[in-house]
């Protein structure tokens, strides 16, 4: 996400109290991260989490106008920390050579998954945020439509390229449908009660079991995109 595309404070706050200013303001984000995730965007108020980060309502409309404004600067938030670390990949497959191979794709895409286990599981010591996730791929809010067009979108579409030079073909819709099957199993990652890491005892995943996740989503996908379709 570029600098002019993240959130900011309506108005600055008088010299020398910046960053104060900031650190409320992200006090409210990681606040409202908690309660969204925990009651919704429509059950959620205001209020709530004004109290739960410590301030004032009134800081709320200052920084955010709205309790909307607040719900996108948390998909703004969120989509920006996993961009952080999905940068380098997705600037790699976006710069893919248009004669590369069927393996280089491959690779690149084998690249770009590995990056999201590690932004799946970055939340793994702040579960408030794999929970507002999980909220937002089921329920319609400001925040949700911001990560589907900051990151979701842009993600589907670059993987989707990947996975059609992979398969030496044109991107159709069973191309995006192998696509969208492929990045679901991502989900599984997220470190909510009863996940499947939850239930491996791997809720903190140590180096040698995040490269077994990882070695096992690139068999995964070597498989999927090997295997016909059956007529």
């Amino acid at each position: 996400m570029s600098p002019e595309n993240t959130p900011q404070p309506r108005r600055r706050p008088s010299s020398g109290g910046y960053a104060r200013g900031e650190e409320q303001r992200i006090r409210l984000i990681e606040a409202a991260l908690r309660v969204f995730g925990d009651e919704g965007y429509e059950r959620a108020s205001t209020r709530k989490i004004a109290q739960a980060a410590g301030v004032q309502p009134p800081a709320l409309q200052y920084y955010f106008d709205s309790k909307e404004g607040l719900s996108r600067a948390c998909g703004e938030f969120i989509a920006d920390e996993a961009l952080k670390i999905l940068k380098t990949p997705l600037e790699q497959a976006r710069a893919l050579p248009a004669g590369a191979s069927r393996d280089d794709a491959l690779e690149s895409l084998h690249q770009l998954m590995d990056a999201l286990v590690d932004a799946s599981l970055f939340s793994k010591s702040r579960p408030e945020r794999a929970l507002f996730m999980a909220r937002n791929r089921h329920e319609s809010s400001p925040a949700s439509e911001v990560l589907r067009e900051q990151l979701s979108k842009p993600l589907m579409a670059t993987c989707a390229q990947l996975v059609a030079r992979t398969m030496e073909r044109e991107e159709d819709d069973e191309v995006r449908l192998r696509t969208g099957l492929l990045l679901g199993q991502l989900t599984s990652l997220h470190p909510l009660p009863g996940s499947p890491l939850e239930r491996l005892g791997w809720a903190n995943p140590d180096a040698a079991q995040r490269a077994k996740i990882k070695a096992v989503l690139r068999a995964h996908t070597r498989g999927a995109l090997s295997a016909p379709v059956e007529p």
